[in-house]
C-alpha cells in the first residue's frame, strides 16, 4: 500500500471527471463579472497534478502552482515541459506560505484546503491575503461543508489508456468542538492486470458556512461575493435545495 500522492498518474485518472476547460471558463466569467482588476497571472494552491494549468497557459495566464508533495510538483514541471511552458511550482504549506511576486488571482480545488485547526485557518486567509493584489479573486471549490462530514462515502471509476482506477472518498468526525474529521482516498488501481491500493489520509478543520460568513466579516483583507452550486454561476446557493460541488468566491480589499 503506498501513499496517496506518490504516483500522480492513477491520481490524475481519479480526478479526472471534471470538465477543465469548462471550469476555466467560470474562471474568466469571475474575473469580468466580480474582478476590480486585470487577470494575467494565477495562484493553485494544492496544485496536486495542475490539471487546469495547460488551458490557463493557452488562454495566456501566467501560471504559479503550490503543493507539499515533490512529486506531484516533479509530475506538474513535466507536464509544463512538453508543452514549453514556463511556469512557476513552489514546493510549500499552503497555511504559511508568501510569494516574491503578487497574483491576480487565486484558487483551490476539490475540497483541498487542508487546515487542522481555527490558528492555521486564519494563518492561511493571512497568507492568501498577502499573496494577492487588491481588487483580485479568492476561489474556493468544496472547501465549505454544507453538510456536516459522514461516513457514508463516495465511490466511482474511470478507465483511461487501460488503466482503471475506483476511488472511494470517506469522511468521519474526530472532534465535534474542534470541528475536526479524517478525509480518507482509497485508489484501488488496475493497472493492465497489475492491481495494488493507494491510501490517502488527511485530517482537517471543518468549517460551516454561517462561520465561513463570519469569518469573512472579521477580516480586514477579504470580502464575501458568493457561492453557487456545480459551478454554475446561475445556480447561488441561496436558491438550491440540493447542494453539489460548491464554489465559493472572495475579494480582496
Amino acid at each position: 500500500m503506498s501513499n496517496l500522492y506518490d504516483d500522480p498518474k492513477y491520481y490524475e485518472i481519479a480526478f479526472s471527471f471534471r470538465d477543465i476547460p469548462a471550469e476555466v471558463d467560470v474562471f474568466e466569467k469571475c474575473f469580468k463579472l466580480f474582478s476590480r482588476i486585470p487577470v494575467k497571472s494565477v495562484l493553485e494552491l494544492g496544485c496536486g497534478n495542475s490539471p487546469h494549468m495547460e488551458e490557463l497557459i493557452k488562454r495566456g495566464y501566467q501560471y504559479t502552482g503550490l503543493d507539499s508533495s515533490k512529486a506531484m510538483l516533479e509530475y506538474s514541471r513535466q507536464k509544463a515541459s512538453r508543452i514549453g511552458a514556463e511556469v512557476n511550482i513552489i514546493h510549500g504549506n499552503m497555511v504559511d506560505f508568501s510569494l516574491e511576486t503578487l497574483v491576480d488571482f487565486v484558487y483551490i480545488t476539490l475540497g483541498s484546503l487542508c487546515v487542522k485547526n481555527t490558528s492555521e485557518l486564519m494563518t492561511h486567509f493571512n497568507s492568501v491575503a498577502a499573496a494577492l493584489k487588491k481588487g483580485g479573486l479568492y476561489l474556493l471549490d468544496w472547501c465549505i461543508q454544507f453538510s456536516p462530514p459522514s461516513g457514508n462515502g463516495e465511490t466511482w471509476e474511470i478507465e483511461k489508456d487501460g488503466i482503471r482506477v475506483k476511488t472511494t472518498v470517506k469522511s468521519k468526525v474526530i472532534n465535534p468542538v474542534e470541528q475536526t474529521f479524517e478525509e480518507t482516498i482509497v485508489l484501488e488501481i488496475d493497472d493492465h492486470g497489475e492491481h495494488h491500493t493507494i491510501t490517502g489520509k488527511n485530517v482537517k478543520r471543518a468549517i460551516y458556512p454561517q462561520e465561513f460568513l463570519c469569518l469573512v466579516r472579521s477580516l480586514k483583507d477579504f470580502e464575501f461575493v458568493g457561492w453557487w452550486n456545480n459551478w454554475d454561476l446561475s445556480q447561488p446557493l441561496e436558491r438550491t435545495s440540493e447542494i453539489n460541488r460548491p464554489i465559493t468566491l472572495l475579494r480582496r480589499v
